[in-house]
């Protein structure tokens, strides 16, 4: 579907994935890094792991996952990628055109994968291989800065709509002392 994937198996396990990442397309103004922060981080998180000779002691699967297609640039439909992954991308969306008249399916075809609604099928992750899923992304409002909380927590997405961030969202999977847009900052930020 256009999803790339990386996976650590631990030796003998038997766990359900945790599988970890976000999209690779991005909206206008959106920021440098919509999307591609979950993915870095999703990675980065992986590689400290094995450099410092802890990977090894995990005892579950973990993947990484880049999505395709969340955001709805190119073909007009959102979640592409992930509605793939989750089995709910209905075989009519390979009949889908962009401006320039390429359906989905075309566009797939084109990058080596056979769309049709067996291929479909058979790129559904299974819900008892997964045992949960963690995305690392950039708030695109006001809230967090607002109430000067370097990090939030949620349980969905609400799209454009911005949400109350409780105090406990503080607590998170990764322990960072510094806020993630004072690390990612260029010294001239072009974005302001």
């Amino acid at each position: 579907m256009g999803n790339i994937h990386g996976r650590f198996e631990p030796s003998n396990s038997t766990d359900k994935a945790l599988l970890i990442g976000s999209h690779m397309d991005t909206v206008i103004d959106a920021g440098m890094y919509d999307g591609a922060l979950g993915i870095i981080c999703a990675i980065s998180a992986l590689k400290v792991l094995r450099v410092t000779g802890k990977l090894q002691r995990l005892t579950r699967p973990v993947e990484v996952i880049a999505f395709s297609d969340e955001e709805g640039v190119r073909f007009q439909t959102t979640f592409l990628g992930s509605a793939a992954v989750a089995g709910i991308l209905p075989e009519s969306i390979l009949q889908v055109s962009d401006k320039s008249g390429t359906t989905v399916q075309e566009a797939l075809r084109l990058n080596s994968f056979e769309a049709s609604a067996a291929a479909l099928g058979q790129v559904k992750y299974s819900p008892e291989s997964v045992g949960s899923y963690v995305e690392v992304h950039l708030e695109q409002g006001p809230v967090l800065e607002a109430l000067r909380y370097p990090l939030g927590v949620v349980k969905g997405i609400a799209g454009q709509t911005r949400l109350k961030v409780h105090s406990s969202s503080l607590l998170f999977l990764f322990r960072w002392k510094v806020n993630i847009n004072t690390i990612l900052r260029p010294k001239h930020n072009q974005f302001k």
